[in-house]
């Protein structure tokens, strides 16, 4: 079961890299109900996510997401002394926002930064996934999972794929260009048409029918027996009498 698991997670990870751009280390924004379902689960995230996701991890979380955390009180005191241990990414704003505002916020349409999403917000989640080429991250059965690609950034790989096979006009110019710099300016190619030579018959067709060549076998071998008819003639009808 780990080693299937484990494929999932590097099929994913192969997914977002080919196609939106992903390198290590990856740079993981974690809200404060991972961190609370994570300490519940006994989960150790600082040693885990690297070994989960095979490589170099940034866990990363904003000042909002603190903030919000140490308002909600003693229940998920644990929880923000775990959030404080990662690095914070500075998201701007001057009047602290809840964590989900502040996580899409840092996004953006298109989530340019390249971040992954870990949270356990139902609401979060939902719209993580409306943003493409986001990969989304939750705890499940006591481990982190990683969750296959939204169909929106499925749909998104596939157009870019099928755009890439046909070339722009600004495309074709600029490969026009490079290839004259490498080569040097090229001259159309002309094609000169070959006379054709007047040849003589077709040996073939000359060839005489096999009905005429028979026939005049069988004239040659009249002339050559012409005694053949006439000893037959000059034989004795019957026997002479004594």
């Amino acid at each position: 079961m780990r080693i299937n698991r484990q494929k999932k997670v590097n099929r994913y990870l192969c997914f977002y890299a080919n196609n939106f751009g992903f390198r290590k280390p990856y740079q993981i924004l974690i809200d404060g109900t991972f961190c609370h379902t994570a300490l519940k689960d006994k989960i150790n995230l600082s040693d885990q996510m690297p070994n989960y996701l095979d490589g170099d991890v940034k866990l990363l979380t904003t000042p909002c997401a603190i903030i919000e955390t140490e308002k909600l009180g003693p229940p998920v005191y644990g929880a923000m002394l775990i959030l404080k241990q990662f690095a914070v990414h500075k998201c701007g704003h001057t009047e602290p926002i809840s964590a989900a505002a502040c996580f899409r916020h840092m996004l953006g349409k298109k989530n340019k930064s390249r971040y992954m999403i870990a949270t356990q917000d139902r609401e979060l989640q939902s719209r993580v996934r409306m943003v493409r080429g986001t990969p989304l991250l939750f705890i499940h059965r006591k481990a982190p999972t990683l969750e296959p690609p939204s169909p929106l950034s499925v749909h998104a790989a596939n157009t870019k794929q099928q755009q890439s096979v046909f070339l722009s006009d600004g495309e074709r110019q600029n490969l026009k260009k490079a290839k004259e710099a490498i080569l040097g300016p090229q001259q159309p190619l002309i094609l000169k048409r070959k006379n054709k030579k007047v040849g003589g018959p077709n040996p073939l067709s000359c060839k005489k029918k096999r009905t005429e060549i028979k026939q005049k076998k069988k004239v040659k071998n009249k002339k050559k027996n012409p005694q053949s008819s006439g000893d037959n003639a000059n034989a004795p009808s019957g026997t002479t009498a004594n």
